[in-house]
This record gives structure tokens, sequence and C-alpha cells, in this order.
């Protein structure tokens, strides 16, 4: 569920970093040859960070940003020149050279943030009511019709007894509507 991609240009830097994840219990990490696959990769995990410098193989990190998804953080690491000057905003970073518990408590930090956004919003998701078929609505809208006709009562009326209704007997507002409609044949 949780991605590290850690994209350096040649040499022992990615390695590095790797290892120190891998030691502090962060399994899923991997090395990535550059921006390129990084964009790649990160539509395989919901929720993940980039660790790497201004500048990778292929292109600056600058150009991942629009594309980056949701759920994905920049972390970078470079020198503090580099930093300064090309630093985004909402971009978090850390200089090179690092201790590697900064590095740790910043990928723990923004990890801990990204799980609880991505908690949240599929909270969110869940508490949306689900779209209706058209046949469900016209149920609905029947059974509506029937009680204004028949209770004298209004629109939002007859669609919040059918709401209340439905809430108090634990059935969905189709199920209602139905129970309505079958009462009203008989």
């Amino acid at each position: 569920m949780t991605q590290i991609l850690i994209a350096f240009p040649a040499g022992s830097m990615s390695e590095k970093i790797r290892l120190l994840l891998l030691h502090a219990g962060f399994s899923d990490t991997q090395i990535v040859s550059g921006g390129g696959e990084a964009l790649r990769n990160m539509r395989e995990q919901n929720i993940g960070i980039l660790i790497c410098p201004v500048r990778m193989k292929d292109m600056d990190y600058t150009e991942i940003l629009p594309n980056l998804p949701a759920f994905w953080r920049v972390l970078l690491m470079d020198s503090a020149k580099n930093i300064a000057s090309r630093r985004e905003d909402d971009v978090m970073a850390v200089e090179l050279p690092a201790k590697g518990a900064a590095i740790l408590d910043t990928v723990a930090m923004i990890l801990g943030e990204l799980e609880y956004a991505f908690r949240r919003e599929k909270k969110k998701e869940k508490a949306k009511p689900k779209k209706r078929s058209p046949e469900e609505q016209k149920m609905i809208d029947d059974a509506k019709a029937l009680i204004m006709d028949r209770n004298h009562l209004t629109e939002e009326e007859a669609f919040r007894y059918i709401q209340k209704t439905s809430m108090d007997t634990g059935r969905s507002m189709v199920e209602t509507a139905e129970m309505i409609l079958t009462f009203q044949e008989m």
C-alpha cells in the first residue's frame, strides 16, 4: 500500500538510503533509474514518497510535481545550495550530507501524514451516497409522488418521510420506496 522510490543518479547514494530505510522497517523501498520510471511505478501504489535530488538522470524533480498522484510526496535530498535555490512550496527537503535519523524521521512524518489523509479520503468516499440507477430513482420518485398525492405532503416532506422511514427500519431508500409502492397495490 505504501512505497518509497529512490531516484539518485548512478552511485551508491540510492543503495545507502534504501538500506537505511530497510533496516528501519520500511520494506517496500525500491531504487528507480529516474523520474520517468518513478512516475510509472507511482501508478501501482496508493501512497508513497519519491526521494530524489533536484536533478535526476532524466529530468528535474519539478517536472514530476504536476503529475504526482494525490497521495504521493517528493522528499528532496540535495546540497543546501540546491535546496535553497530550487525547492518548491510544499516540498520537504533534507540537506546532504544527512544523518540517518533525519532521513528516517522525515520519511516517517511524511508517510504518517499521507496515510492519515488517505484514510480520511476513503472514509469520505464511503459516506457519499451511492449513485442510483435510473430504475431505482424512478421507484423513489413514484413513491414520493404517491405519498404527496395520498397524504397531501410537499415533495420535500415526502422525501423526508421516505428517508426517515428508511433510517428507522434499517432499509435502503429504494427498499422503502418499493415497500410503499407494494402496499399501495394491496
